[in-house]
């Protein structure tokens, strides 16, 4: 069956350092949007939405006390040199929104700062671009508040023995769509704790990639998506350097009628040995009518690596929900105890316990034991 060809609801200049020619940036991103690759990326979103967001005005985010160490500056359009790596085909629409604000938001980290970051996202945001200098050690929190539809761009680049500690805790109900895009450098280290609730529509966009030999990234996420919503989490973790490493773990409630998109993807390029990767995708359904569609991937060009992957797909387990109500606790809240156990082992790190708060556990007592 035919599809429409997607498309920008416009076509403003892009920044002179993204390119020097209108025409041919904007060939580009169309030729990356409409490509088989993407449309397999989005096959269980709709991507217009997502494009037809990229122009609203963008609100600025409250930066609450930046933390000694850290330096927030706005760059603006006419910018010669890159502010940061990027590349139109792995992530069209994240380029695109380089092109839709006159300013980026740069912020550079050095030394040891002892207070994190903190970003409160009140709506979109226009681009932000985080750089660590070497050896510089810093954790970073990101909110969002209002219950709007937004999005947000954000590129991450560690430096040489550098180490980012990021947590986000995603619980707006509107229509959502995050970029997240992390460099790492010799020995830098990245740690993500990942947690959110369902939306009306939530896409998670992740792409880390270890560069440099040392380089190593720690991807933690608990979900919990409520009756009719939906999530898509989209990962991938390139290592194109030997003697990296890599860790995944995402656990999702996913409740009636509720729908929960996973593919994780582990790319090991030519020439990288020595690397170790591990990736687990493990889904709870608390309803007959959830949808779950999960895709865990390797993909390895060279020997000498060690890898393993992994998805299930289950109920709450009625010995163990029957076990709890032999000790006395009610059916509903039986199963709610073990859906929060579930939870538990994926929620670790800052902002956690708000995350646990934030999590509607569903006590429904409509199966049977």
């Amino acid at each position: 069956m035919a599809h429409l060809d997607l498309e920008l609801a416009s076509k403003p200049e892009p920044p002179r350092w993204l390119s020097d020619n209108s025409d041919q940036f904007h060939e580009a991103v169309n030729l990356a949007l409409n490509s088989k690759v993407h449309r397999e990326r989005w096959k269980y979103t709709k991507t217009q939405p997502i494009l037809d967001m990229l122009e609203a005005p963008a609100v600025l985010p409250n930066w609450h006390t930046l933390p000694a160490g850290v330096v927030l500056r706005e760059i603006t359009q006419d910018l010669q040199d890159p502010p940061l790596q990027y590349q139109v085909d792995d992530a069209p629409e994240a380029s695109s929104a380089l092109c839709y604000h006159n300013k980026l938001t740069l912020i550079e980290a050095s030394g040891n700062p002892t207070q994190p970051l903190v970003i409160e996202h009140r709506g979109h945001s226009a681009p932000i671009v985080l750089k660590l200098a070497a050896n510089t050690h810093l954790e970073l929190h990101e909110i969002y508040t209002d219950n709007v539809d937004q999005h947000q761009t954000l590129w991450i680049e560690l430096g040489p023995g550098s180490s980012l500690n990021h947590a986000r805790n995603s619980f707006v109900q509107a229509k959502h769509w995050q970029f997240l895009r992390a460099t790492l450098a010799r020995n830098a280290s990245y740690a993500l704790h990942n947690h959110s609730c369902g939306a009306q529509l939530r896409r998670q966009d992740i792409q880390i990639l270890c560069n440099e030999p040392g380089a190593s990234a720690t991807l933690i996420s608990a979900s919990q998506v409520g009756i009719g919503q939906h999530l898509d989490q989209q990962i991938t973790l390139e290592h194109r350097a030997a003697h990296t490493s890599s860790e995944q773990v995402f656990h999702n409630i996913v409740e009636d009628k509720a729908k929960v998109t996973f593919n994780g993807r582990i790319h090991i390029h030519q020439h990288c040995p020595k690397v170790a990767a591990t990736l687990q995708n493990r889904n709870l359904a608390m309803g007959d009518n959830a949808t779950i569609n999960t895709k865990p991937e390797l993909e390895i060009y060279t020997d000498d690596v060690t890898c393993a992957h992994g998805a299930t797909v289950g109920q709450l387990d009625p010995h163990h929900v029957f076990y709890c109500a032999s000790r006395g606790i009610p059916l509903a809240e039986a199963r709610a105890l073990l859906a929060q156990a579930f939870l538990n082992t994926a929620t670790t790190g800052p902002l956690a316990q708000q995350a646990l708060g934030e999590f509607g556990i569903p006590q429904s007592d409509n199966a049977d034991v």
